[in-house]
């Protein structure tokens, strides 16, 4: 209940700053929190050779291992977009992955055609977090599976619609449904967004993301370095939902809603993947996931779970129900196996 506390009290106790418009995109600052112990973030440690992340065994879908060979914990993100390997992953869960050490992370898929390497087989991270679209229904189906079952699987099926939105809405072409895609074919727009965004202000240890007025996506950290070091790829990513999007001034108040409903609602601890203690938060139209360790919130995320801001274009897609083992699955027309299963174990050495 310790864990549970501290993130309840750090929602309380933030505080926001002006909002700042980069077109459809409005960024709030948040100030708060407090350090944790010392620990890297998985592009330096990927970029320094101290962390590998490949597939377990021969390859299983809903998971990969970090080998961390590094004296410091490594940091990887609820979101961040893993590149490489057999098929593109984004991470379910913040992990916090201990020195010198080997353990299974679980992801989700967001290449649906591709179960084959291309190049190396090693995975490296995209120049942009996943979208809030994604991120919200994915860790909307790991909430509950961490209170069900106590994994952190994510509703997969769910998670490829969510792709699909993604890629339509930007009008990306994918060959292989790659979510990555919408960042080279909207790269120019994304790029002008960083630039109208800035910097993060001095002291500033997360951000809320509102597009079209609305409340999208809230990402803190336990210091503002950590935000500054990830400021474009988070913005890159937040920027993928507000294509198309109306600009639309914040309401007064909203920010501080959407903390308080957090703050109110439902909330489970569960041990973390890594280090740390897991705090799931349910609340009504919010939900979110924070990694408590040593006493210190080290990253919270959390989304808007309300109707999506409507974009011109934008068709419906199916409700994504159960996923179907893959004897009944049919695959879509030039779409291959990758995505429904994976083969080789689940458990496993490195290849």
């Amino acid at each position: 209940m310790r864990d549970v506390e501290i993130v309840r009290g750090l929602l309380g106790d933030l505080r926001t700053g002006e909002p700042r418009g980069a077109g459809a995109l409005t960024l709030v600052p948040l100030f708060g929190g407090r350090p944790g112990p010392r620990y890297l973030l998985a592009e330096d440690a990927l970029a320094a050779g101290t962390l590998e992340i490949g597939e377990l065994g021969q390859g299983v879908v809903p998971q990969l291992v970090a080998r961390n060979k590094g004296p410091d914990p490594v940091l990887i993100l609820e979101g961040e977009h893993l590149a490489g390997a057999r098929q593109d992953r984004v991470l379910n869960v913040t992990v916090l992955v201990p020195a010198a050490s080997e353990i299974p992370i679980p992801v989700s898929c967001v290449e649906r055609g591709r179960w084959s390497y291309r190049g190396a087989a090693r995975f490296r991270v995209e120049p942009a977090f996943s979208p809030p679209r994604v991120r919200r229904t994915k860790v909307s189906s790991v909430a509950t599976r961490r209170r069900r079952a106590g994994d952190a699987l994510s509703d997969q099926g769910a998670v490829w619609d969510a792709v699909d939105r993604a890629l339509f809405a930007a009008r990306a072409a994918s060959p292989t449904g790659r979510l990555g895609d919408v960042v080279a074919e909207r790269g120019r727009d994304l790029e002008r967004t960083v630039e109208a965004a800035g910097e993060p202000l001095p002291g500033q240890t997360g951000t809320l993301a509102v597009v079209g007025g609305r409340p999208a996506a809230l990402d803190i950290f336990d210091r503002p370095e950590t935000l500054r070091r990830l400021w474009p790829r988070l913005v890159r990513g937040y920027a993928l939902d507000a294509l198309g999007a109306a600009a639309t001034q914040v309401e007064e108040g909203a920010a501080r809603g959407f903390l308080a409903r957090l703050a109110e609602g439902e909330a489970t601890a569960h041990d973390g993947v890594g280090l740390g203690t897991e705090v799931v938060l349910t609340a009504p139209e919010a939900v979110g996931a924070a990694l408590v360790w040593r006493e210190a919130v080290v990253h919270l995320a959390a989304f808007a779970t309300g109707p999506e801001v409507r974009r011109s274009g934008d068709r419906p897609v199916r409700a994504a129900g159960p996923i179907e083992p893959p004897s009944r699955r049919r695959p879509s027309p030039g779409w291959g196996p990758g995505c429904w299963f994976g083969g080789g174990p689940t458990t496993g050495a490195w290849s």
